[in-house]
């Protein structure tokens, strides 16, 4: 790099930070901001000032290549600052003639934005001293400036969260916000929801062999198993009280952590392998607080939802590597409980585990589950001692399952009087229950109040093993002449249905049951095999008893006219409690700016949302599971209808889909609001949007309504989530005008607001803008699934975008120049990248991780794709060869030569049997794969061809070329098909839509146009791009990149 170069780099940094000033300047009233954003505002001259002298002393010194080269890295690293904090700027501080709205909106955007400003600036004058103080600049007679930069940088250290205390509150509002479980608390709920824990009946586990090499370090992992009720948590729970007492915990007295999660099956928030990480990141976060800078880095970047959305685990997973690869303890103990209840992610769980044990020595995990052959093969444990079976060691259980009943039967009241009767009772405990503590644990709560002869019969009576058992208390319940009979058998079908352990006012509420609390919590008690009350919230007694509940035994006794029957119930009463609770400004808290924090600092003393939380946050998950035929609204459901086969519990005649309509017309503002106001907008999200896909992709009035109410809590979400009352002002005026939901709530608009910002009538078919890159995007690419985007730049990088939610799930840099093409492979679990540095990468889009670099190539790749089997990619590259590579052993296996110009576009047939070309020299040419042969050429654009796209099925081409031009051609036959005019620019991007019947194409006109495959014709025009469009299709959608530097998915509806 020359000096020129290096002064016009210097001169780009302080056009930015002038910017910066500028943006400050404009609002002349900055009220509302944090005092962060004066701070570094007050500091802006002061980094202008010494730029422009470090700028006239090159100038004058003309230093050499070296020298300059040498201070480059810093003022790339500073120019990346400036940016993001121009960003941020522009972002949230408002302008002089903002309105009041508008101020609204810009004051949630400040949330947590302050800490960000300040390190950024402080990174800033950092790397401005550097260059102040570097031997290249030599400025001696700049002392006076160089002490300022230092003052500056100690006064942002000084507000900068960097002493203990700041750590601390820093780390706790980071968990505060993310709403984390404290697995401390679950694991005092369990122990009172298990009874307590008895030490002397579970300390037998601290003296096995298999435990001591475990704490000795002779083995890293200890895996326990054991069937049901063996006795598995209490044993867990033993060992952290032991490690707890040996390190302390909060915070540790010892160089070691302890970090725990208990999996529970039948919560949602507990039951996958991201909530196993929340718990493991959040204790070692309690104990370590230098660590949370590893979490808040990802926070501030991507916002909280990257640890919510589809490679949440991904993201969580490199937080967790970098905590324990920087944490200073000389042991790390994690431990986690109920492998086997972990239902969602448990393979890539289980493979963290596996990993983080082969890497880190300090790492020392304890694992307990039911026997389960996936686990075992999962950790490959060589070592035998790494594994203890509680059947194996049958002994020791029986004998600490003797001293729990010795020491349950004591606290049996009626049986005190009597030795002889109460050693009678433990024996005949000791010989049915088959070593499983919990049908100890259900037998002796079913003696509680009957007489010491009548115990001895019921035990007699009761049979051994737990299946037997649960069996004999639902014929119990069921026969019972009891006036709560009918309302235990509903209780128990809600409550194994639900999504998450329900208060017991919830429960009231969607189980249709009218007792006061006093009632229901009898109810409750009638129903304890099955279902125990912890601090009024109603939670399966174990995990075996929601097993039994599903299972065909029970399943006709607890839901007689199926489970759809009762889903759609808990709809129906769902929507009746909402459409009864839900109004406008349910807290009070009438002004309009007011937000969540404020809500959960001062939240009211009578919760008008504590009996409908539940069913805010998951009615539309129920209706998920409902009859499909009646939300679809299909041909057989209203033949059923008419034949008056109505759903057994639902409103009678009442279509769901009928329902919901309703429902959303009259409360769909209020119900945004409510979920606001819970702390779950997320929940929102995701059930629209899987209800939007399981309803008919048909054009009517409920399918229209869906669509709307979704791209309404998509575009308003991140304003409503901070600011409840922000749902009636600022989301309703920036919607388009023509929206259905704008219309319907048209009364609830501001009336202060005279001038109403002006929007689009309708809604666009671009569903969101991910920007990110520093440069142009080249190109981009859906993983197979449709879930994630990843995108090629001329910053040398590829990123991984999560496609809902538009943030960034991963940095992929290794690239030397710009990345020219990406392409995922047919399973999603690669991303190769072609560059101009003249090689291929092959990155894991889990890890982020190049797995292998190809190179070989005599020129820039322009273009790389995956066979439909993964083990072949095609280069395109300008010394006009196409190469074909083995993806495993990284060789080149054949090298396809024939064109006269660069290879512009690879593609693969369907099949793989073939390879079409683009060109320079104008033509498109078809290889045989296997052989390397030309198996035809085609000919008729007159200038070159940009991109070649093969359709589903193989039958035809599609190519697009600098000639403005979009052609089809016949495969077998080699001829042109039909040509798609219409653009006005080269067109850069050609795509088929999953079932072939549209062709996409992006342009330099900056549109894209969608075609009719057969006819020919022009079916949609898009445009919105400030520069030339490439794009690709999805199963639903189109994404485009573009040289403006953003990615747009558009909707399925072009």
């Amino acid at each position: 790099m020359s000096g020129a170069e290096v002064i016009g780099l210097i001169s780009g940094i302080i056009a930015i930070i002038d910017a910066t000033a500028k943006v400050y300047a404009a609002a002349n009233n900055a009220s509302g901001l944090p005092q962060a954003f004066r701070d570094v505002a007050t500091r802006l001259p002061l980094v202008h000032e010494t730029l422009q002298t470090v700028s006239r002393h090159l100038d004058t010194t003309k230093p050499d290549e070296n020298s300059c080269k040498a201070i480059s890295p810093i003022l790339q690293r500073c120019e990346i600052r400036a940016t993001q904090l121009e960003k941020i700027f522009k972002d949230v501080i408002p302008q002089a003639d903002a309105s009041r709205m508008e101020r609204y909106l810009l004051a949630a955007r400040t949330l947590g934005k302050g800490g960000t400003v300040e390190s950024l600036m402080k990174g800033v004058l950092e790397d401005i001293q550097l260059l102040a103080n570097s031997r290249v600049m030599e400025l001696a007679t700049e002392a006076s400036i160089a002490a300022l930069i230092r003052k500056a940088i100690d006064e942002l250290s000084a507000i900068l969260p960097l002493l203990p205390d700041g750590c601390e509150a820093e780390r706790d509002a980071l968990l505060k916000e993310l709403k984390w479980t404290d697995p401390t608390v679950d694991k005092s709920r369990i122990e009172m929801t298990k009874g307590g824990l008895y030490e002397a009946s579970s300390s037998w586990i601290l003296s096995h062999p298999s435990y001591q090499k475990w704490e000795k370090g002779e083995t890293r992992l200890l895996w326990i198993h054991g069937a049901a009720g063996k006795g598995k948590t209490m044993l867990l729970i033993t060992i952290i009280k032991q490690l707890q007492s040996q390190i302390g915990l909060d915070p540790p007295v010892a160089n070691s952590s302890l970090s725990f999660f208990f999996c529970q099956n039948t919560d949602n928030r507990l039951n996958n392998a991201v909530a196993v990480l929340k718990g493991l990141i959040y204790l070692l976060l309690v104990q370590d607080v230098s660590l949370v800078s590893y979490l808040k880095s990802n926070y501030d970047r991507m916002g909280k939802d990257i640890f919510d959305n589809t490679n949440a685990f991904y993201t969580l997973s490199n937080v967790f590597r970098q905590m324990i690869q920087h944490s200073q303890l000389e042991t790390v103990y994690l431990l986690v409980d109920a492998l086997d209840e972990c239902e969602d992610g448990l393979p890539d769980l289980l493979g963290l585990v596996r990993e983080t044990t082969l890497q880190e020595n300090r790492l020392k995990w304890i694992l307990t589950s039911r026997n389960r052959v996936d686990i075992d093969e999962d950790l490959a444990l060589e070592n035998p001692g790494a594994k203890l079976s509680l059947e194996v060691n049958s002994e020791a259980v029986s004998q600490a399952i003797e001293a729990y009943i010795i020491h349950k039967v004591a606290q049996v009241s009626s049986l005190r009087s009597s030795p002889v009767q109460r050693a009678n009772i433990q024996q005949k405990l000791l010989e049915k229950a088959g070593g499983t503590f919990l049908w100890v644990d259900l037998v002796l709560r079913s003696l509680r109040g009957v007489l010491a002869d009548n115990a001895i019969h019921r035990i007699d009576e009761t049979p051994s093993g737990l299946l037997p058992l649960y069996d004999r208390m639902m014929g119990d319940i069921g026969k019972s002449t009891s006036d709560y009979r009918d309302s235990c058998l509903a209780m128990l079908s809600v409550a194994t249905l639900a999504y998450r352990p329900l208060h017991i006012l919830e429960l009231r509420t969607i189980a249709g049951l009218r007792y006061e609390t006093a009632d229901l919590k009898r109810i409750v008690d009638i129903c304890g095999s099955f279902l125990t009350l912890v601090d009024d919230h109603v939670y399966p007694i174990h995990q075996s008893a929601k097993d039994y509940l599903v299972s065909d035994t029970a399943v006709n006794k607890i839901f007689p006219s199926g489970k759809h029957a009762v889903q759609r119930s808990i709809v129906d009463r769902s929507i009746t409690a909402m459409e009864n609770t839900l109004r406008r400004d349910m807290y009070q808290l009438v002004h309009p700016g007011a937000l969540t924090c404020d809500v959960e600092t001062r939240p009211p003393t009578l919760d008008p949302l504590l009996g409908v939380g539940y069913s805010c946050a998951y009615w539309i998950d129920h209706v998920c599971e409902t009859d499909k035929a009646d939300l679809q609204g299909s041909r057989y459901y209203r033949l059923t209808n008419t034949l008056g086969r109505h759903i057994a519990g639902s409103k009678k005649g009442i279509r769901i889909r009928d329902s919901i309509t309703a429902f959303f017309h009259d409360h769909f503002l209020h119900w945004l609001e409510a979920l606001s106001l819970l702390g779950t907008i997320s929940n929102g999200v995701l059930s629209l949007t899987r209800l939007r896909t399981i309803v008919e992709a048909r054009m009517d009035t409920f399918i229209n309504l869906i669509e709307d109410v979704y791209r309404f809590i998509l575009l308003n979400r991140w304003l409503i989530e901070e600011a409840p009352l922000q749902t009636y002002i600022s989301a309703l005026l920036f919607t388009p005008v023509n929206s259905i939901i704008r219309q319907i709530f048209a009364k609830e608009e501001p009336s202060w607001v005279l001038t109403k910002p002006v929007v689009e009538q309708i809604w666009s078919p671009c569903l969101q803008i991910f920007e990110g890159h520093s440069n142009l995007v080249q190109s981009v690419a859906f993983s197979p699934d449709g879930s994630r985007i990843a995108s090629g730049s001329g910053d040398k990088t590829i990123r991984i975008w999560d496609a809902k939610s538009g943030k960034e799930v991963r940095k992929l840099e290794g690239h030397s120049d710009w990345v020219r093409s990406v392409a995922f492979s047919p399973d999603g679990s690669r991303i190769a990248s072609g560059s101009y540095d003249k090689t291929i990468r092959i990155w894991d889009t889990k890890s982020g991780k190049e797995v292998r670099k190809l190179e070989g190539h005599s020129g820039s790749v322009q273009s790389v794709a995956f066979s439909p089997d993964g083990s072949r990619i095609a280069s395109g590259l300008d010394d006009k060869t196409i190469r074909i590579w083995d993806t495993k052993s990284g060789k080149e296996v054949r090298k396809l030569e024939g064109h006269s110009h660069w290879v512009l576009s690879v593609a693969f047939s369907p099949d793989g049997s073939q390879i079409a070309s683009g060109s320079g020299d104008k033509t498109i040419r078809i290889w045989d794969t296997k052989s390397g042969k030309e198996v035809r050429k085609l000919e008729g654009h007159s200038d070159w061809v940009r991109s070649v796209a093969f359709s589903p099925d193989g039958s035809r081409i599609a190519s697009g070329s600098y000639d403005k031009t979009i052609r089809i051609w016949d495969t077998k036959l080699g001829k042109e098909v039909r040509k798609l005019e219409g653009h006005s620019g080269s067109v850069q991007s050609v795509a088929f839509s999953p079932d072939g019947s549209r062709i996409a194409s992006g342009s330099g006109d900056k549109t894209i146009r969608i075609w009719d495959a057969k006819s020919g014709k022009e079916v949609r025009k898009l445009d919105g791009h400030s520069h030339w469009v490439q794009l690709v299709y999805s199963l639903q959608t189109a994404a485009e990149s573009s040289l403006d530097q953003t990615i747009r998915p558009s909707g399925s509806g072009i």
